[in-house]
């Protein structure tokens, strides 16, 4: 069983003594983490950022354990383990229990909370893979749930909409959770909506969701054609 483990601070290193080395690949993207990890005598992967080329360098895996210091960073990781890898195992650490339901959104198929269980309960958990296959089959049995992009159109119900007041309305209206979004205007860079920022949503922006695929393209036609006024 290969293990691929993301993140190496204290709590990923306490999680490695728990794996056989040779089944064991550490992926970082800190360079102080590499350099412990290495010194470790662990099978090393630097990737230099999250998306789905530095992803796929780690080759072949069995199960994942997404356990990242950044929350954001995580769930994003996570997000896009199951888009690319939909079979495999995906374990991630949840910080904030208030974001549970976004991992098993995402399609994680456990979550672990370092405040409530210790390390080796994790490897409790791997060693059980029927508990595992009997959640995901209840939960994503259909495997419908899909990541993806998108843009606002103009003069669209969302053009000029604050981020927070249509949260929990795309959210109900639509089983669709809006991750974070991207202001080509302001910058490239990714701003989640778990920092908080009630960002003004504007024509040409692209929010990031996860969610059911024909929940998805209804919200894209509906962006199409319901209109500011009408």
């Amino acid at each position: 069983m290969k293990v691929v483990l993301f993140g190496f601070d204290d709590f990923g290193e306490r999680v490695a003594k728990f794996i056989e080395k040779k089944d064991l690949v550490v992926v970082v993207l800190d360079e102080k983490e590499e350099v412990k990890a290495r010194e470790k005598l662990y099978e090393v992967v630097k990737i230099n950022e999250i998306n789905d080329d530095e992803i796929k360098k780690i080759g072949n895996f069995d199960i994942a354990l997404a356990i990242l210091r950044d929350e954001d960073k995580n769930l994003f990781l996570s997000l896009t383990l199951k888009d690319l890898y939909p079979n495999k195992k995906i374990v991630a650490k949840v910080s904030n229990k208030d974001n549970e339901f976004k991992y098993k959104l995402a399609g994680v198929n456990k979550t672990i909370n370092p405040y409530e269980v210790t390390a080796n309960r994790i490897m409790t958990i791997l060693k059980k893979p029927l508990t595992l296959r009997v959640i995901e089959e209840i939960i994503f049995e259909d495997n419908k749930l899909s990541f993806a992009e998108i843009e606002i159109c103009k003069n669209s119900f969302l053009d000029g909409k604050y981020i927070k007041d249509v949260y929990k309305e795309i959210s109900a209206n639509y089983n669709i959770l809006i991750i974070a979004i991207l202001d080509k205007e302001m910058s490239k860079n990714v701003q989640f909506v778990t920092k908080g920022i009630n960002h003004k949503i504007d024509s040409g922006d692209i929010l990031i969701v996860v969610g059911d695929k024909d929940e998805i393209e209804r919200l894209k036609i509906d962006l199409e054609l319901i209109k500011q006024g009408d």
